[in-house]
């Protein structure tokens, strides 16, 4: 038997969000009318189908009204205007630059599904403070502690605990974020999509750009991220209740929507832990 972990934030408007989702809902009294009207006119029909189709329609024949539906009430439909960076989601290769390895960046459609369902290893990194960046010792560290031999394709998950702090403003700028060198070696370890439960997978903005004003030096800026176009690889940002996983033993699921094009997509991300 399996107990499902249930690993993705809510996607809601929050003080942890810059960016906001919105929902317009057709009702359901709205959308028995709604329907009607076009079951009425097609405009989808030559326009001397629809005139004829019209007539039918006032004559009383092919005529359906709101009160041909239980209570008066027809279906819902909500449209969803979302970010794709918002909420629990993976990025795909193109979100990080035009190329990858020398190719045209891949969309998050074009990446292989096999990826999104693996063996996943929690790396407890909750001594690392805001603003840190996460090095390869600390992964190497974290590994050791958990007694665990890491494997191509693992999902391998950053516990750094930032999620606690999920509807406040303090989420989007009070987190370690992972250095170059880090998402590097994991890579070289044949990591495919490595995840954390902060707002991203490197340091927050206000820490890098302070970081960049400071020094001049580009190379502060974005490093896991700018990684992805000299390695392919997949991060899970926005992560929550990596607490109740095991340090490894279970297994993570984060299939992505089949959208064609997006840099991103949403996830409804789970552990998978056997009892």
């Amino acid at each position: 038997m399996s107990k499902l972990i249930d690993l993705s934030v809510l996607v809601e408007n929050s003080p942890s969000e810059p960016m906001n989702v919105t929902i317009e809902r057709l009702d359901h009294k709205r959308g028995a009318r709604h329907f009607c009207r076009q079951a009425a006119w097609n405009n989808k029909l030559p326009l001397t189908k629809r005139i004829a189709q019209f007539f039918r329609y006032m004559k009383g024949s092919r005529k359906i009204k709101p009160s041909d539906f239980p209570d008066q009430e027809f279906l819902t439909m909500d449209v969803v205007t979302l970010p794709t960076h918002m909420g629990t989601h993976v990025d795909a290769p193109i979100h990080y630059g035009s190329n990858c390895e020398g190719k045209p960046a891949k969309s998050i459609d074009e990446i292989p599904l096999e990826w999104f369902y693996s063996p996943g290893v929690r790396l407890d990194l909750r001594f690392k403070g805001p603003g840190e960046l996460i090095t390869v010792a600390d992964i190497q560290h974290a590994l050791k502690e958990a007694n665990h031999v890491i494997q191509p394709y693992d999902i391998v998950l950053l516990w750094t605990g930032t999620d606690r702090l999920w509807g406040k403003r303090e989420y989007f700028t009070h987190a370690p974020g992972m250095s170059r060198e880090a998402t590097q070696w994991l890579a070289d370890q044949g990591i495919k999509v490595m995840g954390i439960d902060s707002y991203g997978f490197d340091r927050p903005f206000g820490v890098m750009l302070e970081e960049f004003w400071r020094t001049q030096n580009p190379e502060v800026l974005w490093p896991a991220h700018f990684y992805g176009r000299e390695r392919e690889y997949i991060q899970i940002e926005r992560l929550t209740n990596l607490d109740q996983l095991p340090p490894s033993g279970f297994h993570v699921a984060c299939f992505p929507l089949r959208v064609k094009g997006l840099d991103a997509s949403w996830v409804r991300a789970v552990g998978i832990v056997n009892e």
